[in-house]
């Protein structure tokens, strides 16, 4: 996914993947062998249930999710144990997502499990609006806090303003406001978590590098530190919001504010790397030709089937 990422350079925290350094390997499923980028990770569905309703979503748009019936909780643990078995060998990292994945009485279990079986978390995807539930007297974020969800928490906000958030993301303004992001960044600083407001560029929201520095600032000075902005994947249905972030590019590009440090190559992506002010920006571009029989994400959908997650061809089912 296309994606601008910004980073203050005094509090760059240990990256998960190095797009330079990749590798192909094989794994045999059902008999049959498949390569898989040697970075590959794991994306596991806590629940397809949201209590958004993003219209961007893709998961109103991708078959597989649409098409899969959750499975009740005895099933989903077993089938949860006999993938991250099947994948001990491997270790790939865990990504975990939904839907809203802390609406779900599965996700404390799950990160236990996670843990439990030595397993690392690179991502969880949230909206952010359950972080501070609690949980027999604790708040659900010092669970992933006790489960080593260390890294990458991306929280899901549109637009500065929560009326307009709300709108935009047909989410409950309770559920999803600047107080609450406040006090779980503060929560999330004071124990080394790192949490990253991720941001859909949007014509009804973010949508060029003048906005990109607003929201960037705001929410810095509300204490989270890195914050990303991803083009929406073009699909017709989704034209009428549709950013082109090659635009943005440019503009970086064209800023003298904006120093150009290097360009990394990676098996997905080109990264150009810039200084602006203090800060690292990152800007992801997906090559255009790439081998797509190369698996680069694994998906555990609601189902219990595990997929490629390229293009919803399913791996493995339990039985």
């Amino acid at each position: 996914m296309n994606t601008i990422k910004f980073t203050p350079i005094n509090d760059i925290r240990k990256e998960t993947s190095n797009v330079e350094v990749f590798s192909t390997k094989e794994l045999t499923i059902n008999n049959k062998k498949y390569k898989y980028f040697s970075d590959a990770q794991l994306s596991i569905y806590v629940t397809k249930k949201c209590n958004a309703a993003c219209h961007f979503c893709m998961n109103n748009f991708e078959n597989r999710c649409l098409s899969s019936k959750e499975l009740n909780d005895k099933e989903y643990y077993d089938s949860l144990d006999y993938y991250l078995d099947f994948f001990k060998n491997i270790k790939p990292w865990i990504t975990i997502t939904g839907g809203e994945p802390t609406i779900s009485n599965r996700l404390i279990p799950t990160l236990k499990k996670i843990k439990d079986k030595k397993f690392k978390i690179r991502t969880f995807s949230t909206n952010g609006s359950h972080l501070l539930d609690k949980v027999d007297s604790k708040p659900l974020i010092q669970y992933m806090l006790e489960n080593n969800v260390l890294n990458n928490i991306n929280i899901s906000r549109m637009v500065i303003d929560d009326d307009e958030n709300s709108k935009i993301m047909n989410i409950n303004i309770k559920d999803s406001n600047n107080n609450n992001l406040r006090k779980i960044a503060t929560f999330a600083n004071v124990n080394d978590i790192e949490i990253r407001l991720s941001c859909n560029l949007l014509k009804e929201g973010v949508n060029d590098l003048n906005t990109i520095l607003e929201f960037k600032d705001f929410y810095n000075n509300l204490g989270i530190k890195t914050v990303m902005f991803r083009e929406l994947i073009p699909l017709p249905y989704k034209k009428d919001s549709y950013v082109n972030i090659n635009t943005i590019f440019k503009e970086i590009e064209d800023n003298k504010e904006f120093k150009l440090l290097k360009t990394m190559e990676g098996m997905y992506y080109t990264v150009k790397v810039y200084q602006f002010n203090d800060y690292l920006v990152k800007c992801y571009k997906e090559k255009e030709i790439v081998d797509n029989s190369i698996i680069r994400e694994f998906v555990i959908y609601p189902d219990g089937k595990l997929d490629n997650g390229y293009d919803n061809k399913t791996l493995m089912e339990v039985k």
